[in-house]
């Protein structure tokens, strides 16, 4: 993982000049020291909680955007293979929705037979 880049930047900073002048400690400012996965040396992040708080909220966005392409997506081809499953069904005779549900009736009976059968080894 690449060391983060510091968000305060205390020379450019108006509010850090302002508070720094009067001796108080800056509320925004936070530092935070990370130690990586695979041993190495920890290092310590400087940063301004606004400025780190929208990268942070960017960084969820786009990930965010990700999903729901991959979702979408995901669900355009699953409308492909019912479209095709139906039209296989009607050219070869075969009524799909019947062999849906006879496939459900069996594994309700695997179902119920693996359930039996843990009782009886009790």
């Amino acid at each position: 993982m690449p060391e983060q880049k510091d968000t305060c930047e205390k020379e450019k900073c108006p509010f850090w000049k302002l508070i720094a002048s009067e001796g108080k400690p800056c509320p925004m400012y936070v530092s935070v020291t990370f130690t990586p996965n695979k041993g190495g040396q920890p290092y310590n992040v400087q940063d301004c909680a606004p400025i780190r708080t929208i990268l942070m909220i960017q960084d969820l966005y786009n990930r965010m955007i990700g999903i729901q392409q991959s979702q979408e997506k995901l669900r355009n081809e699953a409308v492909w293979v019912q479209v095709v499953a139906e039209v296989l069904g009607k050219n070869s005779g075969v009524d799909l929705s019947a062999f849906v549900e006879e496939r459900i009736r069996l594994q309700n009976i695997e179902t119920i037979k693996q359930i039996t059968k843990g009782d009886n080894n009790t």
